[in-house]
This record gives C-alpha cells, structure tokens and sequence, in this order.
C-alpha cells in the first residue's frame, strides 16, 4: 500500500499540519509506504519517508496560495502516480481519493456579499467534495461532518465517520487543585476566533468573587495587543509562542476556550486526557469529550452562565472516562490505515 499525502507545509507547526506529520509517522510504523507532497518540510521526520517539496508560493492572498498550489498538485501527480497508489490531500485540490476536512466550511452558513475571495473559496471547496475521483470524505468532527451534510446533500455517501487526531503524550506533574487562587488558562494562535475576548471578559466577572485569580495566556505573539489593561497585567501571565505544551498545562487549573466557531480544538483534547477541567464552547468539534455535563455552553450564552460553568468545573476533580472519545495517534492512524484497505 502506497499513500500521497498532500499537504502545503510538512511539519509540526500547527493543528492541520501536526495531523498530517503524527498520522505520517503512525502510518510508516503499520507498514505503509508514504510520499510527503508539499510546499515546503518544516519538520525532519523519518529519512525513509520521501518528501517532495513543490517550492513556496505567495501566502496571501489565501485563495490564491491554494489556486498555486494546486496547480502543482495536479502536474506533478499526472506526471509521477500510477492507478496503485491512494492521494489521500488536506488541501484545496481536486485530483484526490481521500480528503480530510480540518476545518469549518467557508462562510458556513452563507453570509455576505458576493466578493473574489468568496467566490473562489466557494468554487475551490465544492471543487474538493466532488472530485471526479473522490471515494472518501473524512471530517476530524461531527461538526464537520454536518456542515458538509447541509451546505454539499451530494456529498454525504462520500462522508466517512469523523477520525479526530490523537494526542501526543503529554507529562505533567500532578498538582491540587488551587480552589483559593485558581489559573485559568487559553491557548491559541487566532485567538480572536478562539474565543480570548470572552475569556478575558469572564475572567474580569470572577475576579469579583475570586480575588486574585489569575490568567494564562500562550499560543500568539506577546507583542499583540490583547484587550488587557496594565492594571490587570499584575495577574496576568503571557507565555506566548511555546514548543512544549506543557509549560503550559502545567500552570493552570482549568482551561477555558470560549471559541466563536472551531472545528476540533486541540487543546481542549489535551487538557481532558491530562484531567484539567475545561469549560468550552459547544460550537468546538472536541467539547463532545469534556467529561463535565454542564461545561460546555454555547458560545452566545449569558456571562453569567460562563462564569457559573466556570465556578463550577473549579468545584469538580476532573476525572477523565475511558468513553471520552480521546484518541493516541497510533489509533487514529489504524481508522485511515483501515479506510485505506477498504478503497
């Protein structure tokens, strides 16, 4: 068995990109050969592995970076594969067997003026879902996986059931709880969509009651300017751009990722395999693995809502069920490995 994966950067440098390197390593080890085809490797991975780097395009405007990229795609496919082989892509394409969705649709549901950017997003996303040689679309979430039954009904007999990543082993010292001077962390790198506004809006409502409570903050640059006043800064910790994880995990006590629309949400994955309590937004593809009834709320319910859910997750010990739904990546690669035997 033989896999193309397709993807603009290669490497551990992101959520979409993690997934294509973790499931690349994973799929190597069950003894399936794998050709990397991308823009540029980022990250070394195993030398047996073959990368193809295309060579770096323009990165903005987006909709054009995918329109390039494709085009490269396409020559260099007609030009190098045979019938044997699966392209398996997690990009814009349209010459592929398998697509994996990471994210939400565009503009889901339609909104707007028609516009170049609009139009081609929409022309290069239907293009995806209905490639002539299409035999399967993987969602990472059941929120995927709906959107994708609502904007596209030709496109469901192709809808495998949704293959979440894995997470990567993750070492923390175990800590109490610190129910008197709690941290509440967030992470993410557009954090305006993640949800940090409302964060630091809820955390502002529990410093009311919970004098002191402090805020962790990484995943962005420290030099964006984030709505915090220096005031506030005094219980306020910016780590900003970290490789290892758990420097953060390891100083708070509950995660809080208020997101306006994610279509998995990493972090929130990590936070429950580790028992951090997580209080998150219902519109995240992961809060179906919060273990807490009540800690998932929608992302336009009352602040006040948000805080109790807040108060209340602090309240509990975090206890993560073995029906969770958290995946390692040697799992997640067996779902593709499997889906890959059946075409």
């Amino acid at each position: 068995m033989e896999v193309i994966q397709v993807v603009k950067r290669f490497g551990l440098c992101g959520g979409m990109e993690e997934y294509v390197f973790r499931l690349t390593e994973e799929l190597y080890n069950r003894g399936v050969k794998i050709i990397i085809l991308c823009e540029t490797q980022v990250s070394n991975i195993n030398k047996n592995i073959e990368v193809i780097e295309l060579g770096k395009s323009v990165q903005k405007p987006r909709w054009l970076s995918h329109l390039i990229f494709s085009h490269k795609v396409t020559k260099w496919i007609k030009q190098n594969t045979n019938d044997k082989q699966i392209i398996h892509s997690h990009e814009r394409i349209s010459c592929h067997h398998v697509t994996t969705l990471h994210s939400n649709l565009f503009n889901h549901p339609k909104r707007g003026l028609p516009s170049i950017r609009k139009l081609i997003n929409e022309h290069l996303e239907k293009r995806e879902v209905s490639s002539a040689n299409l035999k399967k679309i993987v969602p990472v979430s059941s929120i995927i996986a709906d959107e994708i039954k609502l904007k596209f009904p030709f496109a469901k007999r192709f809808l495998s059931v949704p293959i979440p990543p894995g997470v990567a082993p993750i070492k923390i010292k175990k800590k109490l709880l610190d129910t008197k001077i709690p941290t509440v962390g967030f992470m993410g790198t557009e954090w305006k969509r993640k949800g940090l506004p409302k964060v630091i809006e809820i955390w502002r409502e529990l410093r009311k009651s919970i004098p002191g409570i402090r805020l962790c903050l990484a995943g962005f640059s420290k030099t964006e300017t984030i709505p915090l006043n220096k005031e506030e800064m005094v219980n306020v910790e910016i780590l900003g751009y970290i490789k290892q994880k758990e420097v953060f995990f390891q100083k708070i006590d509950l995660l809080l990722h208020p997101a306006k629309k994610e279509a998995y949400g990493m972090v929130i994955a990590e936070a429950v395999s580790l028992a951090i309590p997580v209080v998150c937004s219902q519109e995240c593809g992961a809060s179906v693995h919060n273990p807490h009834a009540g800690n998932s709320l929608k992302y336009s319910d009352s602040l006040s809502s948000w805080t109790a859910a807040v108060k209340r997750a602090l309240s509990l010990v975090s206890n993560l069920s073995a029906k969770s739904g958290i995946m390692i990546w040697s799992e997640t690669a067996s779902h593709y490995k499997n889906l890959y035997q059946s075409l």
